[in-house]
Parts: structure tokens; sequence; C-alpha cells
């Protein structure tokens, strides 16, 4: 199987940006994977698969992040992360 290399920019739309929770669910969904799998907001990039690297991105609502996965699962990995920041992470919101 040909290696497939993608790339992908979202942006976050999260009242108050990436924080924890979303956080773990993005590393949940990568770690199903055996691809390689980065984010990067601006000069930052964070190994996706871990949870540490994602708070260092700091990113708040608005950012524009670059997703890149590199591997033989990575256009499957990069459909359901963009999907996950189209859509999936309403139930992330806080709720007063």
């Amino acid at each position: 199987m040909q290696e497939s290399v993608c790339r992908q920019i979202v942006i976050v739309k999260m009242k108050q940006g990436l924080h924890l929770r979303p956080i773990s669910e993005i590393v949940r969904i990568a770690r199903l994977y055996k691809c390689d799998f980065k984010i990067k907001n601006g000069n930052l990039a964070g190994d996706a698969k871990e949870v540490y690297d994602l708070l260092e991105l700091k990113a708040l609502p608005g950012t524009e992040l670059v997703l890149e996965a590199n591997g033989d699962d990575a256009s499957k990995l990069m459909e359901e992360i963009v999907q996950f920041f189209e859509s999936g992470y309403q139930k992330f919101e806080e709720v007063d």
C-alpha cells in the first residue's frame, strides 16, 4: 500500500478554543490510526497523539490550524478529524 500525505486547514470555532476535553477526543481518534499526525499553529507544531503537545498550541477561537497526516491511513484519519472540527465537537461546548 502506498503511503499518503494529507494536509488540511481548519478554524477553531469553539467559544473557549481548543481545550482539554476536545483535545482528548482528538488524541483518542488519532491513536486509532497508524499514520503520523501533526497539528500546527503558526510556528508551533504538536504530535496530535499527545495531549500535552496539543495544549501547547494554545489554539484560541478563530485560530487557523494546519493538520498534517502522513502514512497509509492518513486520508481516513484526516476525514474523521476534519469532520470533528466541522461538526463533531459541539458536545464540548460549555453549558452554564
